[in-house]
């Protein structure tokens, strides 16, 4: 079991504000396994290492900084639910950790805040917690209602892996963490051509259609696996795979759209969680089918 007292909670923007379901899961998982999270008054944008960095590199990592020091300046290391937070804050700390100069420019900027990052806060993400703190035994000896009847398609994400030799959770290449969390839940993973291939989110900005294509392949191929649901831990392969699902599949001979979880609420789901308390009616792509295979007492 987890032995650090109290993480500084960082959410990141996308699912305070268009992912409630997500927030729901991760709290009623903090309650689960008595994992202790404060809210943190200062913190900001992460900024997104799809974004800002492109323009304006020095700026991107002193924002990033500043969050690192107000976590710093309380004592308390990061937790974040976001793949793309943590790459942008984790990358940051491992950046300045290898830079003096770097860090003495960095800091620079931040003196002008009132701020300065020294260096010994820790990020990491909600799924190493889950892995590393926890651990696949205790979760699994946790689960009273094992998922057996599934088979899920997993995708972790690029945020989370890449660049490996700043993040270094998982192979790059071939990771299992994600694989090895669904089955201590009892349920079935399959395996599916391309799967380390991007969702598409980050295209869409730049080519709409090219994204939905490269999310529709994805979906096929799942599919094609035997796959009847998708596990995710990022909040913007889930914005890509949810909420542009039925437009990816818009010219896929098989249109039938797949459910997606957040692995999160399939956690809660073993560990015997109402469905009620998770929000699965926020869904834009229903779970229904999975549900009530799962859980066949209860319909959200």
């Amino acid at each position: 079991m987890i032995t650090n007292s109290t993480w500084a909670l960082y959410w990141g923007c996308v699912i305070p504000n268009r992912l409630p379901y997500m927030e729901l899961a991760i709290r009623e998982t903090f309650r689960h396994f008595d994992i202790q999270g404060e809210e943190i008054k200062g913190f900001t944008c992460c900024p997104n290492p799809l974004t800002l960095p492109r323009i304006d590199h020095q700026a991107a990592m002193a924002i990033s900084a500043r969050n690192l020091a107000i976590a710093e300046k309380k004592g308390m290391d990061i937790l974040t639910p976001c793949n793309g937070c943590f790459e942008a804050l984790k990358g940051t700390a491992k950046c300045l950790q290898k830079d003096k100069q770097l860090h003495t420019e960095i800091n620079a900027i931040l003196a002008k805040t009132g701020h300065e990052y020294k260096g010994p806060v820790k990020v990491k993400h909600f799924i190493q917690l889950l892995f590393e703190d926890i651990g696949l035994g205790v979760i699994a000896d946790s689960v009273t209602h094992p998922l057996t009847d599934l088979t899920a398609a997993v995708h972790v994400g690029c945020h989370l892996l890449r660049p490996s030799n700043l993040l270094n959770v998982d192979d790059a290449q071939r990771p299992t963490i994600l694989h090895q969390l669904v089955r201590a839940l009892g349920a079935k993973t399959v395996q599916f051509l391309d799967e380390m291939d991007c969702c598409g989110y980050g295209t869409r900005p730049a080519d709409r259609e090219m994204a939905l294509k490269m999310t529709g392949i994805k979906l096929e191929n799942m599919k094609r696996a035997g796959a009847e649901a998708l596990v995710v831990i990022c909040p913007a392969c889930t914005l890509q795979f949810d909420l542009m699902q039925r437009l990816a599949l818009r010219d896929a001979e098989d249109k039938t759209p797949i459910p997606v979880f957040y692995y999160p609420e399939l956690l809660n789901l073993a560990l015997g969680t109402n469905p009620d308390q998770l929000g699965f009616n926020l869904h834009r792509v229903r779970v229904d089918s999975i549900l009530n295979k799962l859980v066949p007492h209860v319909t959200p």
